[in-house]
């Protein structure tokens, strides 16, 4: 089995998604995807019967990789299409057609910082990458620590000493938050959790705090059915 923490990518859902002709809590989407009662053939492929649950860490995500000779955290971000793009997708979408049978050309997308990467396992036609089926196609950039729309992920990264903060089991049974070598979290994916990070979902404490969390280090939070 793959170890826990080498997603890089989002997870399909457990079993085989169906629309139904009913107006979504989305703007402008006036239809809803659900889950049927059918496994997905790809979650058997993957020995669904041997896997081991974990909880959907409820953060952002980062990953960790080498990035100007020594090991960087990442950040995630989609590279998504531009608005007449969007507007022509939504557009396929709604007239009931497979989203992947859309045709996208290269102009669609929005730009990209030159260090952003494609998540692994994006599979490509002609060369280029082929998005997801709302139109993202995930990727990461490197966190640098002078960039202050990742001030929050620089908070748990210190480059020099080669460290990063991570929420771990304590020997009393609870949690704490110590400092981990980048070495030993390369190529892991995790999740950026804290008080300024999607709404603090894991402490009411008033008190600001950050770290970084894989769902194998949360055993008394709520279970759930995704890997971090």
């Amino acid at each position: 089995m793959r170890r826990l923490g080498a997603v890089k990518q989002k997870i399909p859902c457990v079993f085989l998604t169906k629309v139904i002709e009913e107006p979504s809590a989305k703007r402008d989407q006036p239809f809803q995807i659900l889950a049927s009662e059918t496994l997905n053939p790809k979650a058997l492929e993957a020995d669904l019967h041997n896997a081991i649950p974990t909880e959907k860490v409820d953060g952002t995500c980062c990953y960790v990789t080498t990035w100007k000779g020594q090991q960087y955290l990442w950040a995630r971000l989609d590279r998504k299409p531009n608005k007449q793009a969007e507007k022509r997708f939504r557009k396929f979408q709604h007239s009931g057609k497979d989203p992947k049978e859309f045709s996208w050309n290269t102009e669609d997308f929005k730009a990209v910082p030159e260090s952003w990467i494609p998540a692994l396992g994006i599979l490509q036609s002609d060369g280029h990458l082929l998005p997801d089926e709302n139109g993202h196609t995930p990727g990461w950039v490197p966190v640098e620590k002078n960039n202050k729309q990742y001030c929050w992920h620089s908070a748990v990264v210190n480059y020099e000493v080669g460290v990063a903060l991570l929420l771990r089991p304590h020997s009393d049974g609870g949690l704490e938050i110590t400092m981990v070598p980048l070495t030993e979290l390369q190529e892991q994916t995790l999740e950026l959790i804290g008080t300024n990070i999607n709404a603090n979902p894991y402490a009411s404490s008033t008190s600001s705090w950050v770290a970084m969390a894989c769902a194998k280090h949360l055993p008394e939070f709520s279970a759930g059915s995704d890997k971090c």
